[in-house]
């Protein structure tokens, strides 16, 4: 079975698809150094630029599945909370959305899957754009799942939850969710470093104001509060970045605790429980679920948010799962619209075939 996708990223959807589709051709916008990256693990899939140029006559009725990461940036945490919670219904980078959903009717596979964040799908983020997308899929005859999961369900060796937009032809089943408890962070490091020793790559690098005070950071503590520990609000300068505090380190570079899970990736900031450092982008693609050995184009301090962005490989291997066998057994459609939520650990019961 044929599989095309649209706006990858470094090709973690692609790793994930590629278990059970014959990946075709990738339509992006501009990939940059993303393109870069993709193209170095994957060189016999042909990347066509820009939307005006995407050639669809070519695929249309020859493809069975379409995959899609469209920006999550209109409705992320991080977006809606320096731009307000209705930032999104002015961001141009919606239009990707559109352009995702309209390779169902120029393209007609059967089926298509679309990625975002979990605020995609909440009231004040982007619901209405959803429902209306899921009443045009009804009227061509598909079948819409609003897939709400947590990727550490999935195999994944952290949390990670995400919203899928899932349209098929015939009747999807869910509930093959090979489900396994999520490991701690020292049981992932501890796995990395007997399957791979010590070779933990390019390792993520901090500011020079910040190296003083990671010895001090303790477990499950931010640097930004060890700094504060060390240095009382009188004695603060502003100016840093978006009008913060000169020197302050960014909230997001925090301790991991060694006997709990690891939260989401967000570009590298996590600093190493025992050791007095970031990780390396060996560790961080082990943990996103990429083969140690992919190869990353640019320079090495865009590693790190180039393993955040985009569907990590074993929730992609679990949405292709599913489409897959949807497509294969073509039981009839049972209703319009499904709705499943696996942000919270599933009944084991419900997860029988």
């Amino acid at each position: 079975m044929k599989a095309l996708g649209t706006y990858i990223f470094a090709g973690g959807f692609t790793i994930g698809v590629s278990k059970h589709f014959n990946v075709q051709a990738h339509f992006e916008m501009k990939p940059g150094l993303y393109k870069k990256t993709f193209q170095a693990n994957f060189p016999d899939i042909p990347v066509y630029e820009g939307e005006e140029e995407w050639p669809r006559k070519k695929f249309k009725d020859k493809i069975d599945f379409v995959y899609c990461n469209p920006p999550c940036a209109p409705w992320s945490n991080l977006g809606s909370t320096q731009k307000g919670a209705q930032a999104w219904r002015n961001d141009p980078r919606i239009a990707c959305w559109r352009n995702s959903f309209n390779l169902l009717k120029e393209l007609r596979p059967k089926a298509i899957a679309i990625e975002s964040v979990p605020r995609v799908y909440s009231i004040n983020g982007g619901r209405p754009m959803i429902m209306e997308l899921t009443k045009e899929a009804n009227k061509l005859g598909y079948q819409v799942n609003h897939l709400l999961i947590d990727g550490g369900f999935t195999g994944l060796n952290h949390s990670r939850k995400r919203f899928f937009f899932i349209a098929t032809k015939y009747h999807l089943n869910p509930n093959v969710l090979n489900f396994q408890p999520l490991p701690t962070a020292g049981e992932v490091l501890g796995q990395f470093k007997k399957e791979h020793g010590s070779d933990i790559g390019h390792l993520m690098k901090l500011g020079e104001n910040e190296k003083p005070y990671l010895k001090h950071c303790k477990q499950g503590e931010s640097l930004r509060v060890t700094w504060e520990r060390f240095n009382p609000p009188e004695t603060w300068k502003r100016g840093g970045m978006r009008g913060g505090v000169k020197g302050r380190p960014q909230f997001m570079k925090w301790r991991l605790k060694n006997n709990a899970h690891i939260p989401v990736i967000a570009g590298g900031f996590y600093i190493h429980p025992t050791e007095d450092r970031l990780f390396g982008h060996k560790e961080l693609a082990y943990m996103a679920g990429y083969p140690v050995d992919y190869k990353w184009e640019g320079p090495a301090s865009t590693i790190g948010s180039q393993i955040a962005r985009g569907v990590m490989p074993p929730v992609a291997e679990y949405v292709a799962r599913i489409v897959k066998s949807s497509v294969e057994n073509k039981i009839e459609i049972k209703e319009k619209l499904q709705t499943i939520d696996f942000r919270k650990e599933p009944d084991q019961q419900q997860l029988l075939l």
